[in-house]
């Protein structure tokens, strides 16, 4: 037996409905800081930036390593002469 549920609720009324607090006035706070602090100095953009970018590419660099790395061991087998006649 399979029973579907659907609701159509907006996230706020989900967010009542579970007796979630409303922090959006602390969000907006936080974020105005943060951009506030941001467009204050150039120097601090650069460097969020470069952490962003460094942290986004992160696992795209592990993805290479392993794939360079299967890549160089299945060039090695495949130039390896076979000890069989």
């Amino acid at each position: 037996m399979k029973i579907n549920v659907e609701f159509d609720t907006t996230p706020e009324e989900l967010r009542r409905f579970l007796g979630l607090p409303d922090i959006q006035d602390v969000q907006n706070k936080v974020i105005a800081k943060f951009s506030e602090r941001l467009e204050a100095s150039v120097e601090q953009q650069d460097e969020f930036l470069k952490g962003l970018f460094k942290t986004a590419m992160e696992p795209w660099q592990i993805f290479n390593k392993v794939m360079d790395a299967g890549s160089k061991s299945a060039k090695k087998s495949k130039n390896k002469p076979d000890s069989e006649p």
